[in-house]
């Protein structure tokens, strides 16, 4: 039984809600539980019967609910005031939800509902309550100017033990959980769901791995070889999820590299105008970066993903085990994004990065495992902050208006972000932003992954894809680095400047 307990204005109820959905627990909350057995409202036995005759009712509803089935209880904030409470719930998980006296009051203020309110020694109240739960809970979390998912999550880790990086934007907190062998125990990180559907490629065997350990209801949608970030495909999947009745509160499960991933969470968030849905990435690419934020889209045969959403997911199972150079064939895309997501967020971490080069290419478990933990905690500290793009996670598009316009003109794609990052550089020193050392900063730290740093490419052959760019305005806009952790979005550029940087690209050595 987990117990949640704290002052009035806590956010006992949404929290418990919340952490009794991830659990699939019921919720009861006893003062529910005491109006209902009583056929009145707290207020009116407050009124009629005074604060002792309620708390005797509350007593033995908080006694009775605790001896009976497995649940997320919500108790009011004076139950903890009698012995005989406390004493029947030290058998159990008491979770401390911590507010401050100032922050219980503007959540509560107007509230006509709550007896208690009305106390003159409401702040007095407050600290005394405050050492009651203190001193009975098994966890304590604070909850001031935080969200209730994250409040939730972070309880979640605490009553499990499970870990994981944070990622707590406006659309929805989740927890990805970085850690080698994470597969096994798939189903004990995701929550708890109706039905399942598992979206993967038929070739790929992380699927059937997924699909055993999954409890319940699990379908599967088996995808191609080849591209899958399609109308077609993705209307084949939605058929899938009608012919199987997928609900909102159901899972959609992407297994996958980051095609299958975009596809099944455009699936995920357009089927029911929404439906929940989780990641178990199988690429590199996927594991440092397109499984985190929620950013899902599909390709038209114009240009790359032009539809597309944001749709946060519910959790993410990050396994680098069987990831490495000889199993992914992306896997120098992989290494490009995690360059790029040091370079923009967390530049004091490159020398870690580059210095672990040789172990990474050696597909040692515990070097990938630290880049996929690095760019991942990088990322979700930028996502939390700038969910749709509005400024900080705007950065993470460096080096790609270069190298979505060469993918399409190169015969070996996952060499774009490597040559897009470059081309970049040279054009940030072309307008003045960074030096020579900056340009040869990004040259060394791509070529210790053996990522290529050199292309000849003319701006005719590249300008006709950006028109359909979502940073075109009034011609194309780049991000670009002052310095590592300096970046700036919206830059425009001319022609002739893009035409050096692409000449320098061409003539990098």
């Amino acid at each position: 039984m987990i117990v949640l307990v704290g002052f009035m204005g806590a956010g006992k109820s949404t929290v418990g809600r919340l952490l009794a959905d991830r659990l699939g627990l019921p919720f009861v909350d006893t003062d529910l539980v005491v109006e209902d057995r009583e056929r009145r409202s707290i207020p009116e036995i407050f009124a009629t019967d005074g604060e002792q005759a309620f708390r005797d009712l509350e007593q033995e509803v908080v006694a009775d609910v605790v001896a009976g089935p497995e649940a997320v209880v919500s108790l009011g904030g004076g139950a903890c005031g009698r012995e005989a409470t406390r004493a029947v719930l030290r058998a159990h998980t008491v979770v401390h939800l911590d507010v401050s006296f100032e922050q219980a009051k503007a959540r509560t203020a107007g509230d006509t509902y709550r007896p208690m309110l009305q106390r003159p020694d409401l702040a007095q109240l407050h600290a005394s309550r405050r050492v009651v739960f203190e001193e009975l809970a098994d966890l304590s979390v604070r909850t001031d100017g935080r969200r209730a998912e994250a409040i939730a999550l972070e309880v979640l880790d605490g009553v499990t033990g499970q870990d994981g990086v944070l990622v707590a934007p406006p659309g929805g907190s989740y927890r990805v959980h970085v850690r080698a062998g994470a597969l096994a125990s798939v189903g004990s990180l995701l929550p708890a769901a109706g039905a399942v559907l598992v979206v993967g490629r038929a070739s790929d065997p992380a699927l059937a791995r997924v699909r055993e350990g999954l409890a319940g209801t699990v379908h599967v949608a088996e995808l191609p070889e080849g591209p899958v970030k399609t109308l077609d495909v993705y209307g084949r999947l939605a058929a899938r999820a009608a012919e199987v009745a997928l609900h909102p509160d159901d899972l959609v499960l992407a297994v996958g590299d980051e095609p299958v991933v975009d596809v099944a969470g455009f699936l995920a968030a357009t089927y029911n105008r929404g439906t929940r849905w989780a990641v178990v990435p199988r690429s590199l690419e996927t594991l440092v970066d397109s499984s985190v934020g929620g950013k899902v889209a599909l390709d038209l045969p114009h240009a790359r993903n032009l539809l597309g959403a944001v749709h946060q997911p519910v959790a993410v199972v990050s396994d680098p085990e069987g990831v490495s150079p000889a199993t992914d064939p992306r896997f120098g895309a992989g290494l490009a994004e995690a360059v790029k997501t040091t370079l923009v967020g967390d530049p004091a971490d490159l020398d870690l990065l580059v210095g672990n080069a040789p172990a990474v290419l050696a597909g040692d478990l515990d070097a990938v495992t630290a880049v996929v933990r690095r760019a991942v905690a990088t990322k979700a500290r930028i996502v939390t902050a700038d969910e749709r793009e509005a400024a900080g996670r705007l950065h993470l598009n460096y080096g790609h208006t270069f190298s979505h316009a060469l993918e399409q003109v190169l015969a070996d794609d996952a060499a774009a972000l490597p040559l897009g990052l470059m081309a970049a550089a040279h054009l940030a020193r072309r307008l003045g932003f960074l030096d020579d050392a900056g340009v040869d900063l990004h040259r060394r730290s791509l070529r210790a992954f053996g990522l290529p740093t050199a292309h000849r490419s003319t701006l005719s052959e590249l300008q006709p894809f950006w028109l359909r760019d979502k940073k075109f305005k009034d011609g194309v806009r780049f991000v670009l680095l002052h310095a590592p952790g300096r970046p700036e979005a919206g830059v425009p550029a001319t022609d002739d400047a893009l035409a050096g940087a692409l000449d320098d690209l061409a003539e990098d050595r």
